[in-house]
């Protein structure tokens, strides 16, 4: 089994970090394929922050830290440093601690708990500690946090897979053409259907794309196309017009409205879990804290780059966004 690291909104294999005999789980961790934070405003001084996330500081001693302590102990690390590329393990350092602190806030909300004893057998059984802070990239007192984080956010997208649903409209955006790629192109649409967001579908059909108009349901998607799952379509809530690649494989950017978005009180108690794979069962856990990151808000200090919101992870600037999250006046009212 492989790890699956979120490498700006692309899935890479990675040898593997985390596993439990019972069931099989990996610590998913994007440092080693490569992923820094920043703010302003009220609140925990940006001064000394890497991150802050709501009223929570990430501080910036704690950052330096465990990036010395990668460059002291990851051959990785270490080779990125003799390349100049220590800074993909600086926004991968921040971007961890970000999650972390948005985990603990879903964990509280939700009410959803990391069972010791499970968190004790998944570093067991990828030989301790020692073992996965050199295998993930991360220092060995943050060992525990990651693996928290993992089961937290497993349980998370369990308690959405049958309670959670949109409604999406929009198109895919194909075809690059010199000076406007198809992202440019997908961004420029998005945009025109968020100033007018009742005439989406009229918007569509205008560029002469084939229109998308679906309901989808997170456990069915998350088993038939996990990459659609996991991007930010089943985090926006309504009226956020979406423009995201959901695949690095398959052509094509993703233009879609949310002209709704459903969570079920409780999910049907007696539907069967559906059978999905570890790997993606994470990812579709973190998707579920792109609400609580929108809300609380994530700001990231300029020298690690800038919050992309779409991919929930740090980038190095604007250029880089994997993708964008435009709030029509439905949501702005």
């Amino acid at each position: 089994m492989h790890v699956v690291a979120w490498n700006g909104g692309v899935c890479a294999k990675l040898p593997p970090v985390i596993r439990i005999m019972r069931r099989p789980i990996a610590l998913f961790t994007a440092l080693l394929a490569g992923l820094v934070l920043a703010g302003c405003g009220a609140g925990p001084s940006q001064v000394h922050s890497a991150a802050i996330v709501g009223d929570r500081s990430v501080p910036l001693d704690d950052v330096q830290q465990e990036i010395d302590w990668l460059l002291d102990n990851v051959p990785q690390a270490q080779q990125a440093q003799r390349q100049g590329k220590v800074d993909m393990y600086a926004r991968e350092v921040v971007r961890g601690r970000v999650v972390h602190e948005l985990a603990q806030i879903a964990a509280e909300r939700e009410g959803v708990r990391a069972d010791p004893a499970e968190i004790d057998e998944l570093i067991r059984g990828s030989g301790g500690a020692d073992q996965v802070s050199r295998s993930a990239g991360v220092e060995p007192d943050r060992v525990r946090d990651l693996a928290s984080d993992q089961v937290v956010l497993q349980e998370l997208a369990r308690k959405y897979l049958g309670s959670l649903s949109v409604d999406l409209l929009g198109t895919v955006v194909t075809g690059d053409e010199p000076g406007n790629s198809a992202k440019e192109k997908a961004t420029a649409l998005g945009r025109r259907i968020a100033d007018d967001p009742d005439r989406a579908r009229a918007t569509v059909r205008q560029t002469g794309h084939q229109l998308v108009d679906e309901e989808l349901d997170f456990a069915e998607t998350l088993q038939n196309d996990p990459e659609l799952a996991t991007t930010a379509v089943f985090g926006s809530q309504q009226g956020t017009v979406v423009v995201v690649q959901p695949s690095r494989q398959r052509a094509g950017w993703l233009v879609g409205l949310v002209t709704e978005r459903r969570t079920a009180e409780q999910a049907d108690a007696e539907a069967a879990e559906p059978q999905v794979n570890p790997e993606y069962l994470y990812f579709a856990g973190l998707r579920m804290l792109q609400p609580i990151a929108e809300e609380v808000g994530v700001r990231i200090n300029p020298r690690y780059g800038v919050w992309d919101e779409a991919a929930l992870a740090p980038a190095p600037n604007e250029d880089e966004l994997t993708g964008r999250l435009l709030r029509s006046r439905t949501v702005n009212s």
